[in-house]
């Protein structure tokens, strides 16, 4: 049996509000009254498109930021505006000559009260991400070391995975991206702030969603089986899915989200990040949602038979599929478009379409076999 198992942003949806809300998370915590509150900059809860544009232009420095976190095969969005904020944090925390060792500075607040007049320089995360040849694995371990050698930081668990710089992060994405009226859904937290809109329905797919959806019910007809690993949370990925008809054709138990995989990071004994780079995902997705098999998908076994294809955009896709011996397909539709084609080819990936209705050629072919 062949199994095809989609990525979601950059394959059928394009990642744009993702980018932009994790900007605008940054921003806020950057500018909000209830964290640093910075002065050089108004918050608000709802911006024009253009002064979106401006903010993650700032933020992310022209996207260099955004593209050199997937050059490195980080994925999460959740993951990279941490990773941003905390850069950003520690260098106003040591231009502000805050000493570390009289205040928590888990309490973004409180630190934002110490701060004084100081404005943010952006260029420092590009030059965080240029001073090491950092990889998924590392990243994590060389931005505890970066607060260690900047402020002087003896206990750097502000600035672990899932720490609470971490969790902040998260929970502001998860209200921009929403909106304040269903973020607990989410999160089980009320909205800080009401009357933020969310960007759920505002969604725009990569090719039309019909064409989409008539591909997939090709590939279940020819006898393949078909599947989801993304990096959203559940409640982002069924909400653009049910209103298309595409979760009349995906079996809820062949599409693992990043809800799962936070899920599966939280059983006793889990102690490694399983957000991609990492396979978990997929395999999940592969498994069906088959308990037996929790332990294989944490330790990136395959123990299926089946013929695996991993329909992906970015790097860390790549990484999935060599984890498990599935074959890789790249869509030119994500962050870079088609400037990816030489990373691609450096990893040696022979399989790159234009988009994802592209790739039933290739699957049906191979399947046919």
């Amino acid at each position: 049996m062949t199994v095809v198992l989609f990525d979601v942003d950059g394959v059928f949806l394009s990642e744009e509000r993702c980018f932009d809300v994790s900007a605008l998370a940054v921003h806020e915590m950057l500018y909000s009254p209830r964290y640093l509150n910075l002065e050089k900059e108004k918050f608000k809860i709802d911006y024009t498109d253009e002064e979106i544009d401006g903010i993650r232009a700032s933020i992310f420095s022209n996207d260099e930021v955004l593209e050199r976190f997937k050059k490195m095969g980080l994925n999460s969005n959740w993951d990279m505006l941490f990773v941003t904020f905390s850069v950003l944090y520690i260098n106003l925390i040591k231009y502000s000559s805050i000493n570390v060792d009289n205040v928590d500075i888990s309490d973004i607040y409180t630190v934002g009260e110490m701060l004084g007049d100081v404005e943010v320089d952006y260029s420092h995360v590009v030059d965080f991400l240029k001073e090491g040849n950092y990889t998924k694995d590392t990243i994590y371990t060389e931005l505890i070391e970066y607060a260690r050698r900047r402020i002087g930081l003896s206990d750097p668990e502000v600035f672990d995975m899932h720490g609470p710089v971490w969790t902040t992060g998260q929970y502001k994405y998860q209200e921009w991206y929403l909106g304040s009226a269903d973020v607990k859904t989410s999160t089980g937290m009320e909205a800080e702030e009401e009357g933020k809109k969310g960007f759920i329905n505002d969604e725009e797919w990569i090719r039309p969603p019909e064409d989409i959806k008539a591909m997939l019910k090709r590939l279940i007809e020819a006898g393949v089986e078909i599947g989801v690993a993304t990096g959203r949370p559940r409640q982002e990925t069924l909400i653009p899915f049910h209103q298309h008809g595409l979760m009349d054709i995906f079996r809820s138990n062949r599409v693992s989200t990043a809800s799962e995989v936070l899920a599966a990071e939280g059983v006793e004994g889990v102690d490694v990040s399983l957000a991609k780079p990492h396979p978990y995902s997929y395999l999940w997705s592969l498994y069906g949602h088959d308990e037996t098999h929790f332990e294989d998908a944490v330790d990136k076994r395959n123990v299926s038979k089946e013929k695996i294809f991993i329909i992906g955009d970015s790097i860390a896709d790549f990484y999935c599929a060599e984890a498990i011996g599935a074959d890789f397909i790249a869509t030119l539709t994500g962050l870079t478009g088609e400037e990816i084609i030489p990373d691609f080819e450096t990893l040696g990936v022979t399989n790159m379409v234009e988009s994802v209705l592209e790739t039933e050629e290739i699957i049906l072919k191979n399947h046919h076999k």
